[in-house]
């Protein structure tokens, strides 16, 4: 689904493009190259190959996974897509350790707590390049900036580009349509990173915004990350994303 110049939606549960569970999937579209951001659950890989062709883009060009994070609903289908496509997985050094090691093993947590359980059946994958705060990607035509966004998680990234004069921002789970975050059980997530990774992405002049769930929005982007920053700031109450 083409969402504007360069930016395609392939996957997501919530809008019944791909697998129940699916974290919303798009791609950026640089010409002689595709990276892919985030990619599901990986119950239904060739879904998104599907919409993809169903967009006129050859699958044969996709050459890098960008990961905003690496829990399952993100992450679960690298090793696949690794394996049948030759896609390289790019991802902020504690994300690749989460994907090599596991995250209850990263972090030293409990399978049997029920706030962790989701997370034990997590698919191992080896990262082929740690990605930097600020560093650039070439995708074809397109750059690429990695902005690390801690909160969400410990490793948290935003991917920030520009096409035809407008500026593109995927936050993954980092903040969303109308301010929402989405702060889990310490020592998932951090409230004191978190308002640190939102300062990250102060005035940034963002025009669309593409978070992981809920709804985008084309223009005005900014304006949404400036809320949850209103939130952290003035009232002290972030305003938490509840469903999907």
């Amino acid at each position: 689904m083409k969402l504007t110049q360069g930016v395609h939606l392939c996957g997501s549960g919530a809008f019944g493009l791909t697998s129940d569970g699916d974290c919303h999937c798009y791609v950026l579209d640089g010409g002689s190259e595709l990276a892919l951001i985030d990619c599901g659950l990986s119950e239904n890989p060739e879904a998104i190959l599907s919409r993809l062709e169903e967009d006129g883009l050859d699958t044969g060009r996709l050459k890098y996974l960008l990961l905003t994070h690496s829990h399952p609903d993100h992450a679960n289908g690298c090793a696949w897509l690794q394996k049948n496509l030759g896609i390289q997985v790019l991802a902020s050094v504690f994300e690749a350790q989460v994907l090599e090691r596991g995250l209850l093993e990263t972090l030293g947590l409990n399978a049997d707590n029920e706030n962790y359980r989701q997370f034990a059946a997590m698919r191992r994958c080896k990262v082929d390049r740690i990605i930097e705060d600020n560093e650039m990607i070439r995708v074809g035509t397109l750059e690429v900036r990695a902005l690390l966004t801690p909160g969400h998680t410990a490793g948290s990234t935003s991917y920030e580009t520009e096409i035809n004069g407008r500026r593109q921002l995927f936050t993954g789970d980092e903040v969303f349509y109308q301010g929402f975050v989405s702060i889990l059980t310490a020592p998932l997530s951090d409230f004191e990173h978190y308002h640190m990774g939102l300062k990250r992405l102060e005035g940034r002049e963002v025009d669309g915004l593409f978070p992981a769930h809920l709804m985008w929005t084309l223009k005005n982007g900014q304006k949404h990350i400036d809320k949850a920053l209103w939130d952290f700031e003035v009232s002290k109450r972030p305003n938490l994303k509840l469903f999907s």
